[in-house]
């Protein structure tokens, strides 16, 4: 099957250019292509279409092979450029090929044409990837050096096989240290990691290069300034067939705001924490009214989270007092419905079950309305009209028992 061929004929002879096109016919190629042999014709060629090669004469009426290799150079083209003489002396031929020819050929050796062709094809091939890698490269490195000029964090680049590493700018900035600090081995990063977190950090890096577990390391680092400063690492190491770690690349991340703004969250809650704790022991207060008496006045609504917080520092005090009755004053709460009366029974018969009395005070009419019509069962609770009351019957049992009390 023939190769298309695209070819720059610069001949002036009609019959030596036949010969050409035959020679590349019987080479496999199908070519086509533009023949003229002045400057103005060349010129008019190379801007009517694209050629995959140039084929020139070096000597003719009006033009030669320098004179048409200038032309091509001075349009920007690298196109393969072939001599195709019928005579050429050896000065002419290195001075034709020093200005950029790739090859030539006579005229009277049509045979090495086609191997010079695919030889210049080639080259100019394997040139034209190769100058496209090295642009790829380039436009790669610019973008890279934008990237770590842009970046809020320093990037770093460990060759454990050789021990040359690379740290950006922004990396020696974040650990505030001097350049000659750090060199490619893992100890000298090590040895600017606090002290308290540096066993951690080196497991980290230790756990990912040799069992590839993730390295994502939080640590403290004081700068040479003095500074402490919060520093998050991450990295990924590259092995060999053998397992063994040779590169790793990662970033550093200056998280000390982050740090400091947590630590400000954690003692803001800690103080809201308290402030609720005072605020629970001011709604559920604990009086000791008379020796082996507490009371607890029960202020607003009553919800189920209240009862078990009621229920809890009524306990604690009875333990911390050794009480033996415990009143529960009602005469400030706001709202008494069927769930308030049921926790106000359980919480009367949690006390019962650790051998103190229990005793309900002031309830109001209206509230007492509303207990019967809801149905709450308080029978089996001593209830009375107010504190006074209640201390009374208190001291009242007291007495009695006091009075049962065998005598020794």
């Amino acid at each position: 099957m023939s190769t298309p061929l695209r070819v720059l004929l610069v001949e002036d002879s009609e019959q030596d250019a036949r010969l050409i096109l035959r020679e590349l016919k019987r080479g496999s190629y199908e070519p086509s292509h533009e023949r003229a042999h002045t400057p103005e014709g060349m010129s008019a060629a190379l801007e009517r279409q694209a050629y995959d090669v140039v084929l020139c004469d070096h000597s003719m009426p009006r033009f030669d092979s320098l004179s048409a290799l200038r032309l091509v150079k001075e349009r920007g083209l690298d196109l393969p450029f072939i001599i195709v003489s019928g005579s050429i002396g050896e000065m002419i031929v290195a001075e034709v090929m020093r200005a950029g020819a790739h090859d030539y050929v006579l005229k009277s050796d049509l045979r090495r044409l086609v191997p010079a062709i695919e030889r210049s094809l080639r080259d100019f091939a394997e040139r034209r990837e190769r100058r496209r890698a090295e642009i790829a490269l380039k436009e790669s490195e610019e973008r890279f050096a934008l990237a770590v000029q842009g970046a809020r964090d320093g990037l770093w680049d460990w060759n454990l096989a050789t021990g040359d590493a690379y740290y950006s700018e922004r990396f020696m900035d974040i650990l505030g240290c001097q350049d000659g600090a750090l060199r490619g081995s893992i100890e000298s990063f090590l040895s600017l990691v606090h002290e308290e977190d540096r066993h951690r950090v080196a497991s980290a890096l230790r756990g990912h290069l040799e069992r590839g577990e993730p390295y994502d390391v939080e640590f403290r680092r004081r700068t040479d300034a003095g500074e402490l400063r919060w520093i998050c690492s991450r990295g990924q190491a590259r092995w060999d067939d053998a397992g063994k770690a040779t590169r790793m690349a990662g970033s550093l991340s200056d998280i000390t705001a982050r740090k400091q703004a947590e630590a400000a969250l954690r003692d803001k809650l800690d103080i809201i924490e308290r402030q609720q704790e005072a605020i629970r022991k001011l709604s559920t207060p604990i009086i000791e009214v008379w020796d082996g008496v507490i009371t607890m006045p029960v202020f607003g609504a009553v919800d189920e989270h209240r009862a078990e917080q009621m229920m809890d520092v009524v306990l604690q005090a009875i333990v911390r007092t050794r009480c033996r009755a415990a009143i529960i004053d009602l005469t400030s709460a706001d709202v008494i419905d069927h769930r308030t009366g049921d926790h106000i029974m359980k919480l009367i018969r949690a006390v019962e079950l650790v051998g103190v009395r229990g005793i309900v005070v002031g309830i109001r009419p209206e509230v007492a309305q509303t207990i019967v019509s809801l149905g709450v069962d308080l029978s089996r609770i001593v209830t009375l009209a107010n504190l006074r009351d209640a201390l009374v019957h208190c001291m009242n049992g007291m007495n009695g028992a006091a009075r049962r009390r065998p005598q020794r």
